[in-house]
């Protein structure tokens, strides 16, 4: 069908292990062997990978689609997304989890779980990450349509307040950086998707009375 396929990959070694025992090869394997690596399909987490495993992602062109905050939140460990992008393999940022959702938080802690790993900095730009949070995001969706500024692309933005307490003081030229180190997803302050407004400045335009709307669905739940 031509789809985009993403699949929860080695993110813990107990599922390695599993599929070790159950197929006599790993995760990553198991699909190569299946045929369902490739340009369409994305590896979501990608965190215990052997050499050989990164060599097949790499080089079928299968995506990686990291999710930092969730292996952090479950000591899950450090995918190894610097070898996984120099063996070809796209990397993207995801949510994973709905105690953080925050795309800018993910692209920060990729960066800094890596430092934190290798004791260096600066493995990505932090255009590089942002084009990891958008752009190419959306490619690992199937909309390459989407997640750039540019005529005939979809109408999806998103602007970040540079005065707030966490982003206030870098020069206007420094707004990447400024959003991927010190923004969050509470100085997000409008968002257009498919050209309608859906955030205006902090409030959502669709849902009236947000926290009240949200204590009522929160309710509905434990009941």
């Amino acid at each position: 069908r031509r789809a985009p396929l993403h699949v929860h990959l080695s993110e813990q070694t107990a599922e390695n292990d599993a599929c070790l025992a159950a197929h006599g090869r790993t995760p990553t394997r198991l699909l190569a062997d299946h045929g369902v690596l490739g340009p369409r399909t994305t590896g979501v987490h990608n965190t215990h990978l052997t050499d050989e495993d990164i060599a097949l992602l790499g080089g079928s062109a299968t995506g990686t689609c990291m999710c930092p905050t969730t292996e952090r939140d479950l000591a899950d460990g450090i995918g190894p997304a610097v070898a996984l992008q120099r063996a070809g393999s796209p990397l993207s940022l995801g949510s994973d989890s709905h105690a953080v959702i925050d795309l800018l938080e993910e692209a920060r802690a990729m960066e800094l779980n890596e430092r934190l790993r290798t004791r260096t900095r600066g493995h990505w730009t932090a255009a590089a990450l942002l084009r990891a949070a958008t752009a190419d995001g959306h490619a690992a969706l199937g909309w390459h349509e989407a997640g750039t500024i540019a005529p005939g692309a979809l109408a999806d933005l998103t602007t970040i307040a540079l005065d707030s307490v966490r982003t206030a003081g870098p020069a206007p030229r420094l707004g990447a950086e400024t959003a991927v180190f010190a923004a969050g997803a509470a100085d997000v302050r409008h968002t257009v998707v498919g050209g309608r407004h859906v955030v205006r400045d902090g409030a959502h335009t669709r849902v009236q009375d947000v926290p009240q709307a949200l204590a009522r669905a929160v309710e509905a739940l434990r009941s």
